[in-house]
């Protein structure tokens, strides 16, 4: 018990300065469920410890979440609305600051993934 307590305070003391270092703007690039590509920007804002404010921009798109950071992945996990759709995403966040995701949205379900790479991004077809 003590060793896995250990391991997990090891885990967030590493993954909470991580993240927290990158905040700021990242490129997108993701696939949709139906197989259509997009790429856009996602500003990423510190709300408090291991919470976050995440803004997808993509062409002429937008979506607005509410993310928490579990260190044990360590992994974002979001909750956003687009177009009046709920979806949630998952975030493996990785140790070059990239975060490769998984996601839904809306009542047809269907899975998409993306990737978010520090550093900025522009446009790109619309569609999270």
């Amino acid at each position: 018990m003590r060793h896995l307590l250990l391991t997990t305070a090891l885990l967030g003391g590493l993954a909470t300065p991580a993240l927290a270092q990158r905040a700021g703007t990242y490129a997108v690039e993701g696939q949709g469920a139906d197989g259509s590509r997009y790429e856009g920007s996602v500003t990423l804002a510190p709300l408090g410890q291991d919470t976050w404010r995440v803004t997808w921009r993509v062409g002429s798109d937008s979506a607005q979440g509410i993310g928490i950071l579990i260190p044990q992945g360590p992994l974002l996990v979001v909750g956003y609305t687009m177009g009046g759709e709920t979806g949630v995403a998952a975030y493996a966040v990785q140790a070059d600051g990239r975060l490769l995701g998984t996601w839904t949205q809306g009542q047809g379900g269907g899975i998409g993934t993306e990737v978010m790479t520090p550093g900025g991004g522009t446009g790109g077809a619309p569609g999270k």
